[in-house]
């Protein structure tokens, strides 16, 4: 392989499957380089999208390149910036966590397309919406934690209420979405939606956690936060009034759900009224923001 950089075509298809770690050793003068740092090299910046002691994939200028060690390490080097250049490799860093924002939301888009809207200012990109990615991200564990415990407890309401708006909510991304609860897993999926439809409309997707969470609100107010035993009956009033409420939720953003659906997830909520405000704590301290 050419120690010259090399043009890559799809970084949406490579990146992810590298990760965001590995690092690449310069010199004793510059150091050690990993992936989420900006470097100033002989043709300007660069932010490094992954490095191990073979290779080096970056951006700059709206496309992305793949290069040798030796390369990227010897055009660091000669920099005519050496100074600039040595003090760049302590600013514009990216946390790991943060790079899986990055991943998703190249694994969303076009590599392209992402690259000509944040160019090579990919920091100041975090830095402007770190805010929001660390909400959607904290609320987006809640509901997977929450999904993941229910799933035994209560199936429909797994099925009908968390998985039906997941899937509204990732689309046609869903398979780029690993089922993992790790904040690199969790951090990632958010980035895909973000990179599929933009941070305006990804606020709007992601505001359909919030409607898991009153769901399941409604249902632990309803059913396990009393402890008298009339909290577990329903007239068949009370019990139309609950699901009409549900319902109407639901159908308002665009998931279908029937009564007989509703029956049987009340069902499952009076039986395992532990195990829901279990979920309901679950989620709470991330939306009662």
């Amino acid at each position: 392989m050419s120690d010259f950089p090399i043009l890559l075509q799809k970084p949406e298809t490579l990146l992810p499957k590298l990760g965001a770690s590995g690092s690449l050793y310069v010199s004793a003068f510059f150091g050690t380089v990993t992936a989420g740092q900006t470097v100033l090299a002989s043709d300007g910046p660069r932010f490094i999208w992954y490095a191990d002691s073979a290779n080096a994939v970056y951006s700059q200028g709206g496309k992305f390149y793949k290069q040798t060690a030796k390369g990227f390490a010897a055009e660091v080097q000669t920099s005519p910036f050496v100074e600039a250049g040595r003090r760049s490799l302590f600013m514009a860093r990216v946390a790991e966590v943060e790079m899986k924002w990055l991943l998703g939301i190249l694994a969303g888009s076009s590599g392209t397309g992402f690259a000509l809207v944040i160019g090579s200012e990919i920091a100041e990109f975090i830095v402007t919406n770190r805010n929001d990615f660390t909400k959607w991200t904290a609320q987006y564990r809640a509901v997977l934690e929450a999904r993941d415990y229910l799933k035994r407890f209560a199936p429909t309401l797994y099925e009908k209420v968390f998985n039906s708006i997941l899937h509204r909510v990732f689309r046609d991304w869903w398979s780029n979405v690993p089922d993992a609860i790790t904040s690199e897993a969790v951090a990632f999926g958010v980035g895909v939606v973000i990179g599929g439809v933009g941070k305006k409309v990804a606020a709007g997707r992601f505001s359909l956690w919030a409607l898991i969470f009153l769901v399941v609100e409604q249902l632990c107010v309803r059913f396990a936060l009393s402890v008298s035993p009339e909290a577990f009956k329903l007239t068949e009033a009370e019990y139309r009034r609950t699901a009409a409420q549900i319902i109407e939720k639901l159908k308002g953003a665009g998931v279908n759900i029937s009564d007989q659906d509703i029956k049987k997830i009340v069902d499952e909520v009076r039986g395992h009224p532990n195990e829901i405000r279990k979920a309901y704590d679950l989620m709470k301290a991330s939306f009662s923001k």
